[in-house]
């Protein structure tokens, strides 16, 4: 579970055609952006764990001391079998992939799966000397334990002292977090590029306790100090992960020289004054802008962006992306994007719980040349700030060469052979209608009932008659109240349940599909198999669950499970209807049924979709975007926990789900490297082979000016 396993699958991200269609110009400013994303992916693994950054730079000295090949063949002579070196290289670069030691897609912890004298004597066998050689072997015992460490607390994130999470320190507590929060909230200051840190020294003494709001900038500033009503004592502290920022702002200043529009040079210079000073505003105005831009050809951003991995909902992780636009795919998206509104129409909640205006906005497709984080998705929504959405809108993109990726020749599991053959042949088509729908019609809609500072509501306050209750709509989001603050830990997975649920739901309808090209039977066998695969995810997803604790360590598989068990219970109540008014049943809308000793096979009915899962769905998203309108955290919680808790029923499978486990994959990404040609500076491509070897290279690429540094 959290011993790296050997042979990972590892795919390429290709986009060597994209690459040859950029001018010069635009070669440069690829180049210095995602080295300065990647100098900024740094700072997930000190978002992580305590750990993590020692871990990182020790891999990274270790595997630049010579050839992947000289260092294998150097454990190899000194006593290392090959199968050890494998678990150590599989280790290695799945750290690198997730940036940390606990896995981007789920959480969990993991180690070597060798032994700490292994992992030991293979570090002594590199070729280093003197002070450097010093200096990885200090890092070695600074992290030895850690690394290995399967204590509670430290198996998957979360708060401590249950989970670990470098955005807290350890003897924080949630009830800390939340009295800081409400101050911040007050102050206006947004959580998305901060840590908080509890001082020791107020730990167990009669003092007020004192708390540090770190905020991420490549610059410092005098402390700001507060007495927050006499409950505690909070300093700002400027100037949090300043090391790695400043890397990012240089070559963010280096990349603006080689802007070709007015639009990434305003940009640029947006995430220069936000990284260097930490103020969201400037962020938020880059955002703006990307909303703005027409016909790009390249597709960029950067900074605090998504809270998946905060056990609060609430700090962001960093990333970074540059992409080519795919013009042609992106067309057919823009298809989708100018029927919005009629789509918008058909879902399952009042007018008034829609945006006033159309927020789904634009719709690219994109190869990604660099994407710098922990985790690479196959579509993005942003921006995530709540009151540029609302007023303005947002941005779809789609990650087509991450999409491409991901259709090997794989076993699927849990399917009955004619629907994997069927799989086979729709399963491209299938993804893309449902990544489209989720992206941009999913988190592009819905409107969040809103009152400003000055009083003022974003909707006809006590006019709304609420769905459930039939009463006046009051409740919604105060000043300084978003939609992650509100929710807390559950919105992610809550959203994404939503999102997930309009995909569905749009695939069911004829128009939606022809969008894409589909008409008659062909359309009807990509939405099966839509349905179907997102019930297997469903089921696949209580690996994802942890029984000791009742909690989820992913928030897209939580969603999908709240799909399964929406889809199973409508199963149920159809048949015991059926039975009350001794009606004809036939097959349920969905089984899950034995085959073999360690298996089973999911069934769905293709003919109870509309008349049976569609009204299921229907009902699962106007709850979801009603409690979600109206801040509703209290009925939205309750509601959305209980459909995720984990019957015995199901959990009697989880077991079987573990022992067909299919591991997430890597991907390895290319690099650019500048080289004299003919007196003349020149970036070049450079690619890596889809395998472990290629991962570590790659990184060593990727992290060249750091690495010259230490």
């Amino acid at each position: 579970m959290h011993v790296v396993p050997m042979n990972l699958p590892v795919y390429r991200l290709s986009c060597r055609e994209a690459w040859n269609e950029l001018t010069e110009t635009q070669k440069h400013f690829v180049h210095h952006f995602s080295r300065a994303s990647w100098n900024g992916s740094r700072i997930c693994a000190k978002q992580l764990s305590q750990e993590s950054p020692d871990i990182l730079r020790l891999l990274v000295i270790y595997f630049s001391s010579s050839s992947l090949s000289d260092l294998k063949r150097r454990c190899l002579v000194g006593g290392i079998t090959i199968r050890e070196w494998d678990l150590f290289l599989t280790y290695s670069t799945c750290f690198l992939t997730n940036m940390g030691n606990y896995l981007a897609f789920g959480d969990l912890k993991i180690v070597p799966g060798i032994s700490e004298d292994k992992f030991e004597l293979i570090l002594k066998l590199c070729p280093l000397q003197d002070q450097k050689r010093e200096g990885l072997m200090s890092l070695w015992e600074k992290t030895r334990k850690r690394t290995f460490s399967l204590a509670p607390g430290e198996r998957h994130l979360g708060m401590p002292p249950g989970g670990t999470s470098a955005y807290y320190s350890p003897n924080i507590t949630l009830q800390d977090v939340n009295l800081v929060s409400e101050w911040m909230r007050q102050a206006n200051i947004e959580p998305w590029n901060t840590r908080i840190f509890k001082k020791e020294s107020s730990v167990n003494s009669d003092t007020l306790p004192e708390y540090d709001v770190r905020i991420a900038s490549s610059l410092d500033f005098p402390i700001e100090t507060y007495n927050f009503e006499n409950k505690c004592i909070i300093n700002i502290v400027r100037g949090d992960l300043k090391e790695e920022l400043h890397d990012v702002v240089e070559h963010l200043k280096q990349a603006l020289v080689y802007a070709d529009n007015d639009c990434h040079r305003e940009m640029v210079k947006c995430f220069i004054d936000y990284l260097q000073t930490g103020s969201v505003d400037f962020h938020k105005r880059s955002q703006l802008l990307w909303l703005n831009e027409n016909d790009p050809s390249l597709e960029i951003n950067i900074g605090f962006i998504e809270t998946y991995r905060d056990p609060t909902g609430s700090r962001a992780e960093f990333e970074g992306f540059v992409a080519f636009v795919n013009k042609a795919r992106t067309k057919q998206f823009g298809e989708l994007a100018k029927k919005a509104d009629v789509l918008l129409s058909s879902l399952p909640w009042p007018k008034d719980f829609e945006a006033d205006q159309l927020q789904c906005g634009t719709f690219t497709c994109i190869d990604v040349f660099c994407y710098a984080n922990g985790t690479i998705p196959t579509g993005i929504n942003l921006p995530n700030y709540q009151d540029v959405r609302q007023t303005y809108g947002c941005r779809n993109v789609c990650l087509s060469n991450v999409l491409e990726a991901h259709y090997p020749d794989t076993k699927t599991t849990f399917l009955r052979d004619d629907d994997i053959e069927l799989l086979k042949r729709t399963k491209k088509e299938v993804f893309i209608v449902q990544l489209a729908c989720h992206e941009l019609l999913g988190h592009g809609s819905g409107k969040l009932f809103s009152q400003d500072s000055g009083g003022v509501y974003n909707f006809p306050y006590g006019k709304i008659k609420h769905p459930f209750t039939h009463e006046a709509v009051v409740s919604c989001y105060g000043p300084g109240e978003t939609w992650n603050s509100k929710f807390g830990g559950i919105s992610g997975a809550f959203e994404e349940c939503r999102a997930e649920c309009v995909g569905l739901f749009l695939s069911t309808n004829s128009e939606a599909m022809e969008i894409f090209g589909h008409v008659g039977p062909p359309a009807e066998n990509i939405m099966y198999i839509n349905w179907l695969m997102m019930a297997r995810a469903g089921f696949l997803a209580l690996e994802y669950f942890s029984p000791n604790s009742g909690d989820w360590r992913q928030a897209h598989m939580q969603a999908r499970f709240a799909i399964l068990r929406t889809l199973l219970e409508a199963s149920i109540e159809e048949a015991e209807e059926n039975a009350a008014n001794k009606l004809p049943h036939g097959a349920d809308l969905l089984q899950i049924r034995p085959r073999g000793p360690n298996d089973v096979v999911l069934c769905l009915n293709r003919s109870k979709i509309r008349a049976v899962g569609l009204p299921a769905i229907s009902d699962l998203l106007l709850k979801l975007q009603v409690y979600k309108s109206t801040a509703d955290w209290q009925e939205g919680q309750k509601f959305f926990q209980e459909l995720t808790t984990v019957p015995r029923e199901l959990m009697k499978y989880r077991k079987i789900i573990r022992s067909n486990k299919r591991p997430q994959p890597m991907f390895v990404q290319v690099n650019t490297r500048m080289q004299e040609v003919d007196g003349r500076s020149e970036v070049i491509l450079e690619e890596f082979e889809a395998s472990a070897d290629g991962v570590v290279r790659s990184h060593l690429a990727h992290f060249e000016d750091w690495v010259a540094q230490i």
